[in-house]
């Protein structure tokens, strides 16, 4: 447990904004070492290639995202304010007074969100901004030359200021939770896993631009052409009481594995993953030891849902981490709940011998002998 929180711990304190994993990317290379096959596209999707003497057999392929909510510079006034546009699906409301780091040309800077100082505040200042561009960040400088002589330009990213957390028992708290966390667990399964068991052609993807487009990964689909893929990213915890009935996803109660998962603000899109594919992830969790929960959530979308469309040969599953405060810089999760994820893949993986189908067409398969 000590080293996957390790694993988590460093991959969340990293920045990493979409198309700007370099540093995420850079540990992952550092991590795997150069015994393990590794490749990197032209966007910046990692591929482990787990198991070369395995090629022709059945195509696993489980993947996780590099890429961090964050925002990008795209205004800085003559007084040296800096404003901002989402780049992903960032959490305005949480932004006044918050700590940020900003990515220039000679390195980070340390920033805050500035807030009306409360000693001259009226009464009634109205409800809070909803967009990220209503705000404004402050690195200390006193005008428009000073910002960009300290590095900072239009197009610099912004992330939030790491600040990882043991918060009681086994839950974990600091930014980019998502989708770091679920990388660690990746990592982990490479150090723990019997990959020498595996009867299956192993694949894990370090993905990117889930936040942007959530499409990232698909040149890589493209080449690996699996016949099995896991995606694992979190899923919003209900157990607050701001949420509370939304869901029965709670911290410490297992993964949740998706039933459906669909978004319709702006993006149509969504999963139902196969029944029979989800059944036998539930047999895997119970033959583990693993409790299981059931994930049926809207305004959520994952890269599944389009590599489900991408050919006729590929099923689909998400296993979920859940997470309170997603898309904040205080990201909440429970080691256990981690710890499970890694423990389902791994009875799931040593299970497969090729014989197993999933699928519509394997649903309804008939034997022409008869």
């Amino acid at each position: 447990m000590e080293r996957l929180k390790q694993l988590i711990m460093e991959l969340s304190d990293l920045p990493g904004n979409v198309g700007y994993e370099d540093q995420v990317i850079q540990y992952l290379l550092d991590s795997l070492g150069e015994e393990k096959q590794v490749s990197l596209d032209i966007l910046g999707n990692l591929t482990v290639h787990l198991t070369p003497k395995n090629i022709g057999k059945q195509r696993v392929m489980l993947f996780g995202h590099m890429d961090e909510v964050g925002m990008m510079v795209n205004h800085i006034d003559k007084n040296g304010f800096i404003y901002c546009e989402k780049l992903g699906s960032l959490n305005p409301t949480c932004l006044a007074g918050l700590k940020l780091e900003l990515h220039g040309e000679k390195g980070s800077v340390n920033g805050v969100v500035g807030v009306k100082s409360h000693h001259l505040a009226k009464q009634k200042e109205g409800k809070i901004p909803e967009n990220a561009r209503d705000y404004y960040l402050d690195i200390g400088a006193l005008s428009r030359d000073e910002v960009l002589d300290a590095g900072i330009d239009i197009g610099s990213p912004v992330t939030f200021k790491p600040q990882f957390l043991q918060l009681y028992g086994n839950c974990i708290a600091n930014k980019a939770m998502d989708d770091r966390a679920l990388l660690g667990i990746l990592l982990y399964l490479t150090e723990n896993l019997a990959i020498e068991k595996l009867d299956v052609d192993l694949y894990l993807v370090f993905s990117v631009q889930e936040e942007f487009n959530t499409r990232g990964i698909m040149p890589t689909v493209r080449e690996i052409h699996p016949d099995i893929v896991i995606g694992l990213d979190v899923t919003p915890a209900t157990d607050t009481p701001d949420l509370s009935g939304l869901s029965e996803i709670k911290l410490g109660k297992g993964p949740a594995l998706t039933f459906m998962n669909h978004h319709s603000r702006g993006t149509l899109a969504g999963i139902v993953p196969n029944k029979r594919f989800l059944t036998y992830l539930e047999s895997m969790g119970e033959r583990a030891g693993i409790p299981i929960q059931r994930e049926v959530a809207t305004g959520i979308l994952t890269e599944t849902a389009y590599i489900a469309i991408e050919n006729n040969q590929t099923v689909v599953a998400n296993i979920s981490l859940p997470t309170r405060y997603t898309h904040s810089p205080v990201e909440v999760i429970h080691l256990e709940d981690a710890l499970g994820i890694y423990q389902l893949l791994a009875e799931f993986l040593l299970s497969l011998d090729g014989t197993q189908k999933f699928g519509k067409n394997s649903d309804f398969e008939r034997n022409d002998n008869k």
